[in-house]
């Protein structure tokens, strides 16, 4: 598992040259297109839903009982975001029409998009279940409700009438994601990401799983083909802030958000990377303004209270900084510097026994700094708890060593456009070099290795990097993984996994392998 994570969905160009075009034509002869339906057909299917939108308003207006006509507005109402628009117009398709069915399907799938589980509920009451779309506006409906199984029982009986339907294939494949079997989730899903017009569920996936592999370039690729058909999706724009953020483009990451933001109401996660980045650029009051808008449900989520006590403690605002972090600690077990910033601000208030509780589990943690060690050294001995002269050591071996930070922020920046080989070359001259017993550089190293499968080297390293911080989840889980990747020791892997997920139990890396590696 690589250290230092970062955090974790439009063209214009054929409207822009369309439009001159169609002003033209309203200027000489006052009218649009001679069939405006079949041009918003052809936008649609160009994926510029924008442009068939106004395109389809033309059509209604020609023909108001035109049930294709609806259908179609629909469809673009969807692919915009609109479920409010998307569910009238599949509300006008009368019972007659041949397409009311599909329609009723879609309408259902609409009122979940909006959140209106109880009408949606009711309409799926009537579904024909003649059509794939029937199953997974179902689907849909139950694992809003929170009843997982009951939606996977209908994904079964919906597979064995539509069994190539790209929707239900994406879901089976979010199943067996879940279920720890990554080999066949990409197996299941690759035929679906080839189908044009891009599946846009599917696309975004297959984006979250890149992004968890570390895979930027594959990962924006995916979220770029949502972005053809839903030019909308929040989700994917954030997704590609994440992916400019991580290469360090905050310019082009604000861009994104910005979009995000303009597409609908402001996301949480909008507004968490952007206090994110406010924070980075020492901008403490405008990172406050923003983390302050974030809605109470979201307020309480682990990273917006890490961030939280973050800006609170750049605020001198140490009690509440101390709350918010107290708050992620307890729900996730805290990262290092979470708990040194923690510990800062208990001892900003006098309480030093609490401070070292809060900075004790991870004094020997490859991650923490000097600045922790010495805010440790410090707290053991105010409290005399400890053990001030192992920490007195591992002060003098930091800074007994030579400094390598320049190469692992080199190496991290590779790391995060996907590049595994140039990072490997970073790192091959410093692991029997000056980074030959720093276990951070031989995590990160083995975890590239495993990248580029090379697993002996992976699993050396990672061996090396555990005999120097030997309670380190996440290098335990760096050779569990590297060890499993190889193949042939499966119960060391599992033992190892096992020690990393007890030590880190909300890591989401972490518990992601572990469900992979005890996979039956």
């Amino acid at each position: 598992m690589l250290n230092n994570k970062s955090l974790w969905r439009s063209r214009a160009t054929f409207a822009l040259f369309l439009a001159p075009v169609m002003v033209g034509g309203l200027a000489a002869c006052d009218s649009g297109p001679s069939d405006p339906f079949a041009a918003a057909q052809i936008a649609f299917e160009n994926s510029e839903p924008r442009t068939a939108l106004d395109l389809i308003g033309q059509a209604i207006e020609a023909e108001p009982e035109n049930p294709a006509i609806r259908m179609m507005a629909g469809d673009i109402a969807m692919a915009l975001g609109n479920s409010d628009r998307a569910i009238a117009e599949f509300d006008r398709v009368p019972e007659t029409a041949p397409q009311y069915s599909l329609a009723r399907a879609k309408l259902a799938e609409a009122q979940v998009m909006g959140n209106f589980l109880q009408a949606a509920a009711e309409t799926v009451d009537t579904l024909l279940m003649d059509n794939a779309m029937a199953y997974t506006a179902s689907i849909g409906l139950k694992f809003s409700q929170g009843e997982t199984d009951a939606g996977f029982e209908l994904l079964d009986r919906g597979l064995t009438i539509f069994p190539d339907d790209p929707r239900l294939v994406t879901i089976d494949a979010e199943r067996l994601w879940a279920q720890g079997k990554a080999e066949e989730t990409f197996a299941r899903l690759q035929p679906v990401l080839e189908v044009r017009p891009a599946v846009s569920q599917a696309h975004l996936f297959a984006g979250q799983l890149r992004l968890g592999t570390r895979d930027a370039v594959q990962a924006q690729a995916h979220f770029q083909n949502v972005l053809t058909v839903q030019p909308n999706h929040q989700t994917a724009m954030l997704a590609m802030a994440a992916i400019s953020r991580d290469r360090g483009d905050t310019q082009e990451a604000a861009n994104w958000i910005n979009k995000a933001n303009e597409a609908g109401k402001p996301h949480p996660i909008g507004l968490l990377f952007a206090a994110q980045m406010a924070y980075d650029a020492g901008e403490i009051t405008r990172a406050f303004e923003l983390i302050e808008q974030a809605p109470p449900v979201f307020s309480s989520e682990p990273e917006f209270a890490r961030l939280r006590g973050f800006i609170d403690a750049g605020r001198d605002q140490h009690a509440m900084a101390a709350m918010a972090l107290g708050d992620y600690v307890k729900d996730t077990g805290g990262d290092p510097l979470a708990r040194q910033v923690l510990a800062d601000s208990l001892a900003q208030q006098g309480d030093f026994e609490g401070a070292w509780n809060a900075i004790e589990p991870v004094v020997d943690h490859p991650q923490m700094d000097g600045a922790g060690l010495l805010l440790a050294l410090r707290l053991s001995e105010e409290t005399g708890r400890g053990d001030s002269g192992q920490i007195r050591s591992l002060i003098q071996k930091r800074d007994g060593a030579p400094s390598i930070a320049a190469q692992m922020r080199e190496a991290g920046a590779a790391i995060r456009s996907g590049d595994w080989a140039e990072a490997d070359g970073i790192y091959a001259p410093l692991i029997d070099g000056a980074g030959r017993t720093d276990p951070a550089l031989l995590n990160n190293a083995a975890a590239v290795k495993t990248k580029l499968n090379q697993h002996d080297a992976a699993i050396a390293l990672a061996r090396r990097a555990l005999v120097e911080a030997p309670n380190s989840p996440e290098i335990m889980d760096t050779l569990a993984w590297a060890l499993w990747e190889k193949g042939g020791a499966i119960t060391e892997a599992r033992e190892y996994s096992d020690q990393a997920r007890q030590g880190a139990p909300s890591n989401r890396e972490i518990l992601e392998h572990w469900a992979i590696i005890h996979a039956d």
